[in-house]
C-alpha cells in the first residue's frame, strides 16, 4: 500500500495553489496510483472527495457547460437557476 497522506489528511486549510481544477486532478492522480498499484483496494472514504468544495465546484462547471444545463431538474431548476440562487 502506498505511504501517500489519506485522502483529505494532508489537504491544505486555504486554496490549493492549483486551485480547484488542480486539487482535483491531484486527487484524481492519487487514487489512479492506489488503484494500479492495488488492483484489489478498496475505497472505502470516497465521501470525502467528492464532498470536497473543489470536487463540487468542477462537477457543476462540468454540468453547467452541457447542453442538457438548459433543461430544469427535477426540482425545477436549471444550472444558471441553481448558480444565481443565494447561497450557491
Amino acid at each position: 500500500m502506498p505511504e501517500d497522506a489519506p485522502p483529505n489528511g494532508g489537504a491544505p486549510a486555504g486554496p490549493a495553489p492549483l486551485g480547484p481544477s488542480g486539487r482535483v486532478l491531484e486527487m484524481q492522480t492519487k487514487l489512479h496510483r492506489w488503484a494500479v498499484a492495488d488492483p484489489g483496494r478498496r475505497f472505502d472514504d470516497l465521501f470525502n472527495f467528492v464532498h470536497d468544495s473543489a470536487t463540487l465546484m468542477m462537477a457543476f462547471d462540468r454540468v453547467a457547460g452541457n447542453k442538457g444545463a438548459r433543461t430544469a431538474g427535477v426540482d425545477g431548476l436549471t444550472a444558471a437557476d441553481a448558480a444565481s440562487t443565494p447561497g450557491f
